[in-house]
């Protein structure tokens, strides 16, 4: 007797979507490898530091070969391989292009300028680069295995329900939300309490301190994030429209409460990361995913739309959107919307896009495969119009820096690829429920993007990688390949793990690693014609090289090296300052002038002591430095700082062969004021500082300067020193908060010294106002110590 049959049973509200899903095809008794693996690959670089460190790729390419063997041997079914794999495909494979060697007519061909420039820079090196199109091998090999990976990891989501992989984000999102506002509600200033990013200053950076080094990239993930904790939340609610089970629906709303507190933890991390790109690309795609999310959707059948509770919830979505607005000003009130303001000046946004036109002049060096990912640390700096003295790691547009790391050609195809791929998955979301809610998560890869016109946080894993698995989960349903799972395991495993041998090959010439490279040089564990092979474009090694050449006397080769330092970075001074001691060791006196001063031109700090013994020595007559000092304003005042300290004589006659021209101009008036304090001449310090106030009102040091020549005279003159502070602050001529706190500080510091009762009446009237503006922690301490001195005076 043959058994019964078990008749099917269609639950409402199930698409054939399931029938792809890790839960459908992993087995019950084992845990769903699949979706930890991917889970891990999408949270695991978030959490590392953002993704930044080079060594995480490796790992993220083993982890990707990982999920990828378990996706090909769960199940003899094809895997599906959408359309959009073929751009990543083409990304990797031109950047493997770049690093190749390839003979020198090939490269001479293709990049002529690129090639002429590596060999001019290693004429008389005695080394020889690498035989690629790229000047930075271990750079672009990184880049190859990351694209790669990315594209295995596009492939394997693409297997999952997109709500996995929506879920995934999601939770990675809040996970770093969750750790960056637990480290701020414990005053922890490092990640983990453990790692200080270098380039983050809490007394000066307000943004939120997450796992990322940098506030912008962790605002790219949150607006992932916030999109697919959105789009989660308009599927259960979609859902539970359709559901007839009481728990089921119970559970549903459960979920979606989650989703929706994910939202807002992911929302107020991101007003507090201060990512002005970031804010704008949520303003401008949020109100299009709230008419997809509050778009109805379908009726069961038997009930009434108009009966129906989810069809009068204007009620809710009033409070809901109430309650985000509220969250958002509050949150904003911690600097978002001032940070905001900034986008309307003027320079801001012209140095922002200036960087991108002066990089646009990169291009003739490669034109047809790109100069290569990761090149543009070495080869900005020479096209650099207005140097900064700040290091471009990477150019901050995604679009510009494609078409000049990848050429016009292949830039374009790959950026026009990513347009298509994204309108392909918005018109061929399905139907049902799930159009409104895919379509809501697909509106984040449409915010990173306009993120990243102004951003580059897509050069890193903990971006990519979310995005990626996103963005293959919601694919085109309609157009894919399916490719048998025994070759895809063969093909996809060896390229994969091929991908992450050429990233760990790659780690010891990263940009990352060059301070360890620059280490291994100097002490000898590393040849210069080995580290000039994998680098010969890097200024830092040339100089380093340059200084090695000075200390064995090898005049000739130290102005070789320091020669080409100071043309691919012509605003370092010490490629100058090395070619100039080169030059005058030579014998070539003009030569040497010329370098020095465009020493001193480039100057962007205070010299150290001994270059500062080294003008001295060099120059011991003032008249004979003074026509090499800088024609500029900025970097005259750096220089004079050091020799105001070391030799305030030498520095007056400097400043006064400068008044003779800029006699006017506050910063040589700032300088003859601290240069007459400094040679303990009051009666002259006083007479510039007031020349200084008239000319520049505006200027906090001008009213600091004045208080100070007025404390220097022989009679204190602490009544004429209050009315003058008094009035600046009367008049409001600082506006700065920190500024004004400044004077403030200065005031009350006079009332102190003047004890009369009157002046200590005034003080604790002052007091309030200082203890409550904010500052630095060295401001604090000052001022809790004014305090202390009035609390003492009044007894």
């Amino acid at each position: 007797m043959s058994p019964p049959k078990i008749p099917s049973v269609v639950v409402r509200g199930l698409e054939p979507e399931a029938a792809v899903s890790s839960i459908a095809r992993d087995r019950p008794s084992q845990p769903p490898w699949s979706r930890i693996l991917l889970g891990l690959a999408i949270a695991g670089p978030a959490l590392w530091l953002g993704g930044v460190p080079s060594i995480v790729v490796p790992g993220f390419c083993a982890l990707v070969l990982a999920l990828w063997i378990r996706l090909c041997t769960r199940s003899e079914q094809p895997l599906r391989v959408p359309s959009g794999a073929f751009i990543g495909l083409f990304a990797a494979g031109l950047t493997l292009l770049q690093w190749m060697p390839l003979p020198l007519f090939v490269r001479e061909l293709l990049a002529p300028g690129l090639t002429a420039k590596v060999a001019a820079a290693l004429t008389g090196s005695g080394a020889t680069a690498w035989p690629g199109i790229s000047p930075v091998p271990g750079d672009s090999a990184l880049e190859a295995a990351r694209l790669l990976a990315l594209t295995g990891l596009f492939v394997g989501a693409a297997q999952l329900s997109w709500r996995v992989s929506a879920g995934l984000v999601a939770l990675a999102g809040s996970l770093v939300a969750l750790i960056g506002l637990t480290q701020a509600a414990f005053g922890v200033e490092a990640i983990y309490g453990l790692y200080q990013p270098l380039q983050v200053d809490p007394t000066v950076t307000p943004a939120l301190l997450t796992t990322f080094v940098n506030a912008n990239h962790q605002a790219g993930l949150f607006l992932l994030g916030i999109f697919s904790a959105g789009a989660l939340a308009v599927h259960m609610r979609l859902q539970g429209r359709t559901a007839a089970d009481a728990a089921l629906v119970g559970r549903l709303r459960e979920r979606r409460l989650a989703a929706l507190a994910a939202l807002a933890i992911q929302g107020a991390a991101l007003l507090l990361s201060l990512s002005r790109a970031a804010i704008v690309a949520l303003a401008v795609v949020a109100p299009v995913a709230l008419m997809l999310a509050w778009r109805n959707g379908p009726v069961p059948a038997g009930r009434s739309r108009s009966r129906d509770p989810e069809g009068r919830l204007w009620l809710q979505r009033g409070a809901l959107a109430a309650g985000l607005g509220l969250l958002a000003l509050v949150v904003a009130r911690q600097g978002a919307w001032a940070e905001l303001a900034t986008l309307w000046h003027v320079n801001e946004a012209e140095t922002k896009f200036r960087i991108a036109s002066d990089a646009v002049a990169l291009i003739n060096l490669s034109p047809v495969l790109g100069v290569g990912r990761g090149a543009f640390l070495d080869l900005f700096p020479a096209v650099d119009s207005r140097p900064l003295g700040v290091v471009h790691t990477h150019l901050e547009s995604a679009p510009a820096a494609m078409l000049i790391e990848w050429g016009p050609v292949g830039g374009s195809l790959i950026a026009l690829g990513l347009l298509w791929w994204w309108i392909a998955a918005v018109y061929s979301t399905g139907s049902g429920r799930h159009v409104s809610a895919r379509r809501v998560a697909l509106c984040g890869p449409l915010a990173l993007a306009i993120h990243n016109l102004a951003d580059f946080n897509l050069e890193f894993l903990g971006v990519a990688a979310p995005l990626c698995a996103l963005a293959g989960a919601l694919s085109e349903r309609r157009g894919f390949f399916r490719a048998p799972a025994r070759p895809a395991i063969l093909v996809g495993g060896l390229s994969l793990a091929g991908a992450a041998a050429l990233a760990l090959w790659a780690q010891p010439y990263t940009w990352q690693n060059r301070t360890a490279g620059d280490a291994a040089v100097a002490s000898g564990d590393m040849s210069p014609e080995a580290a000039q092979r994998m680098r010969p474009l890097d200024a830092s090694l040339h100089i380093l090289l340059a200084q090695r050449a000075l200390e064995i006397e090898d005049w000739a080769q130290a102005r070789a090296r320091a020669t080409v330092a100071s043309e691919l970075q012509p605003a370092n001074s010490d490629a100058w300052l090395r070619r100039a001691h080169a030059a005058r060791e030579l014998g070539d006196a003009a030569e040497s002038a010329s370098a020095l001063a465009r020493t001193l031109a480039t100057m962007r700090h205070p010299p150290d002591l001994d270059l500062t013994r080294y003008l001295l020595g060099r120059y011991p007559n003032a008249e004979e430095l003074a026509p090499l000092m800088p024609k500029e304003l900025a970097p005259w005042t750096v220089v004079m700082e050091s020799l105001i300290a070391e030799a305030p004589a030498y520095a007056a006659i400097l400043a006064a062969a400068r008044s003779q021209v800029d006699g006017r101009e506050p910063p040589v008036l700032h300088m003859q004021v601290r240069l007459a304090l400094a040679l303990d001449n009051p009666s002259l310090a006083l007479h510039y500082a007031r020349l200084l106030r008239v000319l520049a009102p505006h200027e906090v040091h001008s009213h600091l300067l004045l208080a100070r020549a007025l404390e220097s005279q022989r009679v204190p003159r602490e009544r004429e020193l209050q009315h003058d502070l008094e009035e600046a602050l009367a008049q409001s001529l600082i506006t700065d908060p920190a500024q004004i706190a400044l004077l403030e500080e200065k005031l009350l510091g006079s009332y102190l010294r003047d004890g009369q009762p009157d002046a200590l009446a005034r003080a604790r009237d002052l007091l309030p106002r200082l203890l409550a503006r904010p500052g630095d922690r060295a401001a604090l301490q000052r001022r809790h110590a004014l305090e202390r001195a009035l609390a003492q005076a009044g007894r």
